[in-house]
């Protein structure tokens, strides 16, 4: 018959919280440029700006309409499409961080 192993103790593991750096302007520009995309084609282009855009205001509208509320990735992909200059990412990128000129008011609308 074996012994009940409520006396053994859990060992303590002290973790230290992660660190998160900002880059710097200049090195997240170099970053854009050396990942740009250099052939491809329109329509992988727009793909991938639909894709970006629909999980953006899929995130937004489950978690609340802030940038924050996207992950870490699907937010550096919308910075880097708003940097390359795509139109529809770029007021996207307005309504989460609070453009008004890009939200709706209820105030004129008849009910």
């Amino acid at each position: 018959m074996t012994q009940p192993t409520f006396n053994i103790l859990p060992f303590p593991i002290h973790r230290s919280p992660p660190v998160m750096t900002v880059p710097a302007t200049s090195d997240r520009a170099a970053e854009v440029a050396a990942v740009a995309p250099v052939d491809v084609s329109a329509e992988d282009y727009a793909a991938l700006v639909e894709s970006v855009v629909k999980a953006s205001v899929h995130f937004a509208r489950r978690k609340g309409v802030r940038l924050d509320s996207l992950p870490p990735q699907l937010r550096s992909w919308l910075l880097d499409l708003c940097d390359q200059g795509d139109p529809t990412c770029r007021v996207v990128h307005e309504w989460l961080t609070g453009n008004r000129r890009f939200c709706r008011s209820l105030s004129g609308e008849d009910v």
